[in-house]
């Protein structure tokens, strides 16, 4: 974008190291990944180094395209940048908890939510249009994560409905992203982060966790709308945190930053408030379905809940079953008809809870993820590193045609 010497003096003088930054932030930023905590080893993407805040992530060389890697199909790898991993560590979600993810789609944080909750808590995914949560839904079932519940529900009527229901929320707001932007764009986008994120606080129950984040550099969008919730909202404070190789916040709250010259993530800022012991509380749960026991012999010891809803079989954590939230996706669908028979992301979930399968070599998983057929046993199959790929039938990987892919390695 071409600017003027008016844009200069705009956002961009409240930012350090303002050369170095312009030139950094076009990218492209250092390309990373998060491991799936019950997928196995990953395999061919060469040297993989630890993201400082963040255990599951890693930094992986340029050169290599995630969707070339068997890892990213089966789910062990998932590609998001480093800076986006910050959110749910500041999040810190705990099996148990209910959160709720205010800007859900397309999924990356909300997965890296539903693994860290597990089969016992409440992932509530918000988001405002309908083809981004059929994406989401989609995400958040090759990743196995069965505690979600995708809801059209806009946040707003959610926080009238049920104020103080989350233990914890985030919201990773819209913004200007990494484009250079003029003091009147900054100042106006931060005035709707802030309705946005003031609507969301209406959800966090007395002495709950508020994650705010953008992947934008500008103070008006950051420092200044956090700002704006605390002169709005006396309930909360912000909760100064510190984590390896983030930088702090430009304001002194105790919120971290992170640059694409210094870091060389994309530029991002996230803010953990706390709230106090007052204000509502109330509860998302409603009726529970009729538990079946359909997965008795796959899962003996599966603490899913899992129930019927028509020729399908659902799966999901006890508090998911019960949400009493209008839902276009809840838990796993594991399968469909009387007799059993797993769908494609149901059988990888069975998987990687434990359910019995054979190994087979890493050569071999590629060639049935192309569609190919192989001399293998019906059943549930895994490779040797651990990713579970899902059900044999007659010789070939039972998976939707449009989710083939050659040339994987």
């Amino acid at each position: 974008m071409k600017h003027s010497p008016a844009d200069d003096a705009g956002p961009w003088c409240d930012l350090p190291d303002v050369a170095a930054l312009r030139l950094a932030l076009p990218g492209p930023f250092r390309r990373a990944a998060r491991l799936h905590p019950r997928r196995g080893q990953p395999t061919g993407w060469g040297v993989l180094e630890l993201v400082p805040w963040n255990a599951a992530g890693r930094f992986h060389a340029a050169e290599i395209d995630p969707g070339t890697r068997l890892d990213y199909h089966t789910g062990c790898m998932y590609p998001q940048d480093a800076a986006s991993q910050v959110p749910v560590f500041l999040l810190n979600p705990r099996p148990g908890d209910v959160v709720i993810d205010c800007c859900a789609a397309p999924g990356s944080k909300s997965t890296q939510i539903g693994l860290a909750l597990g089969d016992n808590g409440l992932l509530v995914c918000c988001d405002a249009n309908p083809p981004r949560r059929a994406v989401l839904a989609e995400t958040l079932a090759r990743q196995g994560v069965a505690c979600a519940v995708v809801t059209p529900m806009p946040v707003a009527r959610l926080a009238e409905r049920s104020p103080g229901c989350a233990d914890a929320v985030l919201v990773d707001a819209p913004c200007s992203g990494h484009g250079e932007r003029s003091l009147k764009q900054t100042t106006a986008m931060g005035r709707r982060q802030l309705e946005l994120l003031r609507t969301a606080a209406r959800l966090v129950r007395p002495g709950g966790r508020l994650v705010y984040s953008t992947c934008t550099p500008y103070r008006q969008e950051n420092e200044a709308v956090v700002r704006g919730l605390l002169a709005a909202d006396s309930r909360f404070t912000v909760e100064a945190v510190a984590a390896n190789g983030c930088d702090d916040d430009l304001d002194g709250l105790g919120a971290l930053r992170l640059w694409p010259h210094r870091q060389g993530t994309e530029p991002f800022f996230a803010c953990l408030l706390r709230a106090d012991d007052s204000g509502p509380h109330s509860r998302l749960m409603g009726r529970v379905p009729q538990h079946l026991h359909d997965l008795a012999a796959i899962l003996p010891r599966a603490s899913w809940h899992v129930w019927r809803h028509g020729d399908l079989l659902f799966a999901g954590s006890p508090q998911a079953a019960s949400c009493a939230l209008p839902s276009d996706a809840r838990g796993i669908i594991v399968g469909r008809g009387t007799t059993l028979k797993l769908e494609a992301w149901g059988a990888q979930a069975v998987i990687e809870r434990g359910a019995s399968a054979q190994s087979i070599r890493h050569s071999d998983a590629c060639r049935l993820w192309a569609g190919e057929t192989c001399d293998i046993a019906d059943g549930l199959v895994r490779t040797e590193a651990g990713a579970p790929l899902g059900e044999m039938s007659s010789g070939r990987l039972r998976l939707p045609s449009r989710m083939c892919r050659a040339g994987l390695v």
